[in-house]
């Protein structure tokens, strides 16, 4: 018969063991040889309490196979075992018709390897991610910006180029709103270096509301990445696909293992799926599953563990604390004879707070509990699409226009230490420009080629001694402008 939950096989007899009682002598040797293991898993990591084997019967021979790709156990072990067991290796491989399926169908192993498969693209893609985004480090490439003042502006602003394209949206929110250190120019440098800033609300909006809001044809360059799929953008949706199908193939495997009414659980195969999948969205199946079992202390102690095992953000904070708080109301409810159909009015309102309160999946268990007991009316809602969305941010964004200023060329900031913008406002113009600095001695030092009607470009000051220089713009074989600018060091 079967054992208690300790237990892999478990037979126990009160009266007198012969041959015939117990586990059978010979287990998977067929026909007079040993081709034909037994092709039982056993749990991968037992506590000192588990049993392999308990059997008070006759000691047994146990063949078991020597090969296998899956993550289980196929040997018994010595120090877990109640009685004599004889192991003997067979040069086989162990694979689902080893040990098919009892809910016809199987499939297992299939979804399986397809788990494991989704699993270690993830998590290879997850450790790209983890070393190229904000140079490995987002707390302490955004501490960099939020503490950075005026005098490093050319140094963060380069920091958050090198680091480019893989910037978080945490870092570069930070980066816009430090004004006083990286100004337009260099902001829109930033932004353009990393196209998915444009799909963010957050980040255009803030851009909106700076003190110096950002000129609209710089907006238009920043906005530009709308319609482009940046590097990271790329890395992140491949995880999302492997991750997608690892959640398929673990869902599968879980209504696979769990069983039915009709047919038992396999538990030693649930717990290696919940531990190898070993997500926040795993853990609280299993707390889900030791609840279902009427196992309450075992699933409230995981629940116990996971904030200090975990780290959450205020967020997961609180739907775990919703939780915990519908689990409670459950276990109440199942103690109760007439179960969920019948809920008493204080157990209503507290599911109720729940389903209110939670948008995530307490909130939908409660909610169920709530229709299933008559509580509620609940429909589902529909979402109509937001037609305003069909024009583009390009068409509806508010950047400023420049001012009236008659000059073509200006510079700041001069006297100049660091850097110094070159800013061009042209007002019939298509072709291509060129702007040349040069020395006290007649002598070209750097050259920047542009196009368009408006730009603003950065000049570092690093190879430049102190002097004064000259910036001549010229376009259409014509010297359009020029401007002195100081470098002081």
């Amino acid at each position: 018969m079967a054992g208690p939950d300790n237990f892999d096989f478990a037979i126990t007899f009160s009266g007198t063991y012969t041959e015939s009682i117990g586990i059978a002598k010979n287990q998977g040797y067929l026909s007079g040889n040993n081709l034909g293991p037994a092709g039982n898993m056993f749990q991968p990591n037992p506590a000192s309490s588990h049993y392999d084997f308990y059997n008070e019967g006759n000691p047994i021979d146990y063949y078991y196979h020597s090969q296998t790709l899956l993550p289980y156990r196929l040997r018994p072990r010595p120090e877990n075992i109640y009685g004599t067991v004889n192991s003997f290796s067979v040069f086989s491989t162990f694979n689902e018709t080893s040990c098919p399926s009892t809910l016809g169908g199987g499939g297992s192993e299939d979804d399986i390897s397809k788990l494991m498969e989704a699993k270690d693209q993830v998590d290879s893609i997850g450790g790209v991610l983890n070393a190229l985004v904000d140079g490995g480090s987002t707390n302490m490439l955004n501490f960099d910006v939020a503490t950075s003042t005026p005098p490093e502006a050319l140094q963060t602003r380069n920091e958050l180029i090198a680091k480019s394209p893989y910037l978080s949206d945490t870092v570069m929110k930070t980066s816009v709103a430090k004004e006083d250190v990286l100004d337009n120019a260099m902001i829109r440098d930033v932004l353009v270096a990393n196209p998915h800033s444009a799909k963010s609300d957050e980040i255009i909006n803030m851009l909106e509301d700076r003190i110096n809001p950002m000129p609209d044809y710089m907006m238009e360059q920043i906005l530009v990445g709308e319609d482009t799929v940046s590097a990271l953008e790329i890395l992140e949706a491949k995880k999302a696909w492997w991750d997608g199908e690892a959640t398929k193939a673990y869902t599968r495997l879980l209504n696979n293992f769990k069983g039915d009414s009709l047919i038992s659980a396999n538990e030693d195969s649930l717990n290696w799926l919940f531990s190898y999948r070993n997500t926040l969205a795993s853990q609280y199946d299993k707390v889900c599953w030791f609840h279902a079992k009427g196992e309450f202390g075992q699933a409230y102690s995981l629940l116990a563990d996971m904030p200090e095992s975990l780290s959450f953000t205020p967020s997961q904070d609180e739907t775990h604390n919703a939780y915990i708080d519908f689990y409670t109301l459950s276990e109440q409810i199942r103690s109760d004879t007439m179960g969920m159909f019948k809920v008493d009015s204080a157990v209503a309102t507290s599911l109720q707070v729940i389903a209110t309160s939670n948008n995530g999946v307490p909130g939908a268990y409660a909610r169920n509990i709530l229709i299933t007991a008559g509580k509620i009316n609940y429909q589902e809602p529909i979402f109509l699409p937001d037609t305003y969305l069909k024009q583009a941010k390009k068409k509806k964004f508010r950047g400023v226009k420049e001012s009236g200023d008659a000059s073509i060329l200006t510079v700041y900031p001069n006297p100049a230490q660091d850097y110094f913008v070159v800013k061009i406002k042209l007002d019939k113009f298509k072709g291509r420009g060129l702007i040349n600095l040069y020395d006290g001695n007649g002598k070209t030092i750097q050259s920047y080629a542009f196009t368009g009607k408006q730009n603003q470009i950065i000049f570092p000051t690093a190879t430049l001694k102190t002097g004064l220089y000259l910036l001549i713009l010229e376009a259409e074989g014509k010297r359009l402008d020029s401007v002195k600018i100081a470098v002081i060091k």
